[in-house]
């Protein structure tokens, strides 16, 4: 294996003798693959030819090393040090390999930014939370069977779009990738002892495995684990027509209904959990849901279905796996979600004694579907949740929160001080040991986002996330992570030199999001969706129910807030006003902020834009004006409302001139906001609850309440789930 690592590095290095002035050289004599792949990709993964690979020590500027003697006991698995020997060298030390990998990341980073190798300072650094997940929903025997979800087949199925996700979920210290859909099993394997689950020819699946394999070894190399993910009780469609149950099991082309948990099906579930396992050895996991495909059963019921299925296939198969398990989202027989202390009690019975699993984490939905509405919990999937899990502290397993963005796929996000906010309100415990990041709706691979214009700038879709992949990754990784790294990004990818100020305005840009989606509360997908103003219109007195619109006067007048520590509705604060408390934040001053918001952001762009700048600087910034537009535009919503809001609820004389001032202000705004987003979008825009989503046809549902805002008699009342 030596032998195999010097000639790698021999080829990858140039003769010390001929460096070129600014080229640094580097050595190692460690046998691993995640500092092999580091150091053959640090020019492509950092831009920067400043580092060549040598095979002598002694002409070496940076040694890299692991603790294999714990000569650095407060050093973690996974974190490095940083240090400068008595000779001048800087000597990378790693816990680990993965720690070894992320110490050559920061130093090429940092030399990428032009820094010089003195400049870089010793430190030591251990990650803040083990376990990053990715959540990344697959495109085949998906959640949502819809057009924006397999219009990334191809591009799925394709190891070149792999290696760039994989390339930037190392550079981020995002460890774990976790792959999800409705039954994972078939496109991995054809079962032993159910071969007739199968509907690949014995070349189709060769190649699924060929893919699978690849996949899960181009992770490994990079340090990321891999877990896949199911929902629960699902069948493959050629096992269902096989076995003769297309009458027993209801569940084809859906994802809600009964459970059917015969025999049969257990033991088909169990066998292919164990044969996944056997056959994948660099599969790190496996992830269950008690939850869409079990209507009616019991939460004792579920548990003891997967305890007969998942996990007991876990323990036939020869070797240990992870195990994810998912909070159960129904506490009743039904699935439309809802929670109680007896099933939280059940689950920590079951996860307390479990032993089968290699690790095993359970994870609950922050804030439900809309983890970037408050950095403070309010919801889980379903309602409210007790301290059950954590109290006391578990010693079988740790938590994960899943910070869902069903908020912004096509615009951008950029504001680390709210993960700050949210590690230190809700991961400071020591039985939190992370995050999984990700979307339902959305799925980050082919870019049929972009227009003519703007497919120019991106090959796949989570380039343009670029920077909230950085700071999530990163602050998870490393929580003291200063801003100054991702001014230091913004600075090199667009060759500016304002990057610092950039940041700040995109913290203020970023804060329409987490301001709208606390003041309109979301639970569901659906129920809300900020970048685009609207939300699924359900309750008693919603005069079109289920249908997906943009928010309404009628609409936002009577929603409840998320977070009632910070924010007032509209109908509450017309009726309540001399009691309310001096903390919250009222519609009035929420319009305030907005406005002072939007006023800054506009102000910040004219400046930017005095510069030449970099043609992709211009679509992030486009994105900036477009947020400053939706916060003036949500202020003139709330402004328009509360004075309809005075007449409807105190009776008070309708101010027909100032109501009209405010919606003629808000169609403009949604008028330049439409303009910006078609600069580098498609007009219609695939989206999970509307196949031709078009920000004009919102304008015009703006127009019609213009037209006919007189005929409110009443706010909404809404049923938010």
């Amino acid at each position: 294996m030596k032998k195999l690592i010097y000639i790698i590095v021999t080829l990858l290095s140039l003769n010390s003798c001929s460096l070129k002035q600014n080229e640094i050289a580097i050595y190692t004599s460690i046998s691993s693959p995640q500092t092999n792949y580091a150091l053959s990709n640090i020019s492509s993964l950092f831009d920067t030819n400043r580092i060549v690979v040598t095979n002598s020590v002694d002409k070496a500027d940076i040694i890299i090393e692991i603790d294999k003697n714990n000569n650095l006991p407060n050093l973690k698995a996974e974190g490095f040090s940083i240090q400068e020997s008595k000779n001048g060298k800087k000597v990378i030390i790693g816990k680990d390999p993965t720690g070894a990998m992320y110490g050559i990341f920061d130093i090429a980073e940092e030399l990428s930014f032009g820094k010089s190798l003195d400049e870089i300072k010793s430190k030591f650094v251990n990650p803040s939370f083990k376990n990053r997940f990715i959540k990344f929903n697959l495109p085949w025997e998906p959640y949502r069977d819809r057009k924006v979800v397999s219009v990334h087949e191809q591009t799925c199925r394709d190891t070149l779009y792999w290696k760039s996700f994989l390339d930037m979920m190392a550079v981020n210290r995002l460890n774990v990738l976790s792959l999800w859909n409705l039954h994972p099993f078939t496109d991995m394997i054809k079962p032993d002892k159910y071969p007739d689950a199968s509907s690949l020819t014995d070349e189709e699946l060769s190649k699924r495995k060929e893919f699978w394999k690849t996949l899960f070894a181009m992770a490994k190399e990079r340090a990321i684990q891999t877990y896949i993910v199911n929902w629960n009780i699902f069948l493959p469609e050629a096992f269902v027509k096989s076995r003769g149950l297309e009458d027993e099991y209801k569940m084809s082309g859906k994802h809600w209904g009964e459970g059917f948990t015969s025999p049969l099906v257990e033991d088909y579930t169990r066998e292919s959990v164990k044969q996944v396992i056997n056959e994948y050895p660099n599969l790190t996991g496996i992830g269950i849901t008690l939850g869409e495909g079990m209507g009616g059963m019991t939460s004792e019921e579920r548990r003891d279905w997967v305890n007969r299925t998942i996990i007991k296939g876990m323990n036939m198969a020869d070797r240990k796996a992870k195990l994810l398990y998912r909070a159960p989202l129904s506490a009743s027989t039904s699935s439309v979600g809802d929670t109680d202390k007896r099933t939280e009690v059940l689950t920590r019975e079951l996860l307390d004694t479990l032993q089968t699993p290699l690790e095993t984490v359970i994870s609950f939905k922050y804030n439900w579907s809309h983890g970037h509405s408050s950095d403070k919990l309010v919801i889980v999937h379903g309602g409210v949740l007790t301290n059950t899990y954590w109290n006391p502290a578990p010693d079988n397993y740790s938590i994960l929160w899943t910070v869902r963005n069903e908020d912004f796929f096509i615009h951008r996000w950029a504001e680390p001080e709210f993960v700050r906010r949210f590690a230190k309100n809700n991961l400071s415990q020591s039985y939190m040991s992370g995050c999984i990041i990700g979307s339902e709706c959305y799925i980050p691979a082919k870019d049929y986002i972009s227009n003519e214009t703007g497919s120019k700038y991106f090959d796949y879709a989570y380039e343009r996330q670029w920077l909230w992949y950085s700071i999530w990754g990163r602050m998870l990784y490393d929580i003291e992570t200063n801003d100054e790294l991702f001014a230091q990004q913004l600075n090199k990818k667009f060759d500016i030199d304002f990057g610092g100020k950039l940041l700040e305005t995109w913290k203020v840009a970023s804060s329409y999001y987490h301001h709208f989606s606390s003041f309109y509360r979301g639970s569901w997908d659906a129920a809300l969706y900020s970048e685009a103003f609207s939300s699924i219109m359900r309750g008693p007195n919603v005069t079109v129910k289920n249908k997906v619109d943009i928010v309404t006067m009628a609409a936002l007048g009577n929603r409840p807030v998320l977070d009632t520590t910070q924010y007032v509705n509209i109908s509450d604060f017309i009726v309540n006003k001399d009691s309310i408390k001096d903390e919250i934040i009222t519609p009035i001053e929420l319009v305030d902020i907005l406005n002072k918001n939007g006023d800054k952001l506009l102000s910040d762009l004219e400046i930017y834009r005095k510069y030449d700048v970099d043609p992709v600087l211009e679509v992030e910034l486009t994105d900036i004006e477009i947020l400053a537009n939706l916060q003036l535009f949500f202020a003139e919503r709330i402004n328009a409302t509360t004075l309809l809001g005075e007449h409807l609820l105190l009776g008070e004389y309708l101010q027909e001139a100032e109501i009209e001032k405010h919606l003629d202000s808000s169609i403009q705004y949604w008028q330049r906001i439409t303009e910006l987003k078609e600069r580098y979008n498609k007009k219609q825009i695939l989206y999970a609850f509307n196949d031709k989503l078009d920000h004009r046809v919102y304008l015009e549902t703006l127009k019609k309440e213009r037209k006919n805002y007189k005929e409110i008699k009443e706010f909404w009342i809404h049923n938010i789930r």
